[in-house]
């Protein structure tokens, strides 16, 4: 098969609408996940749901929120926009879903230890997201100038 940029970008996209009706999945069957997960774990997290459920449904919001910006970045970029400063401002917000996904993982650390791990991640993800932002800032003013050069 030959691949091109083309299809990346379609196929990311596909992948963007998949993991959003995901999310729409775990957000409608949360409770019932966690209730056969806490019951396969552990006597420990015995009446942990509630627990589990504000987390998940916490998280879904900066999740559901960096599956549309990735989206709008895309759908630029798709349109050879690239050094854009709204694909900047896209990746400015995406570095923040992932700090307060990771965040709000740090904080369900205390009642469940796995989530310090999800913390770590998210907020590794978002320091590298702040790096490629502040790259495409910094392509954006040298495009910028070279536009007004003759």
């Amino acid at each position: 098969m030959n691949w091109n940029k083309d299809k990346s970008l379609k196929f990311t996209r596909v992948c963007i609408y998949f993991f959003a009706v995901l999310l729409v999945g775990i957000c409608v069957g949360a409770p019932w996940l966690y209730r056969g997960f806490l019951e396969l774990r552990s006597p420990l997290l015995d009446g942990m749901l509630p627990y589990f459920l504000v987390t998940n449904y916490a998280t879904a919001v900066p999740v559901g929120a960096a599956l549309y910006k990735m989206n709008g970045l895309l759908k630029n970029i798709s349109a050879n926009q690239v050094f854009i400063s709204e694909n900047t401002e896209c990746l400015r917000q995406l570095s923040w879903c992932c700090a307060a996904a990771g965040m709000i993982f740090a904080a369900s650390g205390f009642y469940y230890f796995p989530f310090w791990f999800l913390c770590g991640a998210a907020m590794f993800m978002a320091l590298i997201l702040r790096v490629i932002k502040n790259v495409f800032a910094q392509a954006e003013e040298i495009k910028r100038e070279n536009d007004y050069t003759i």
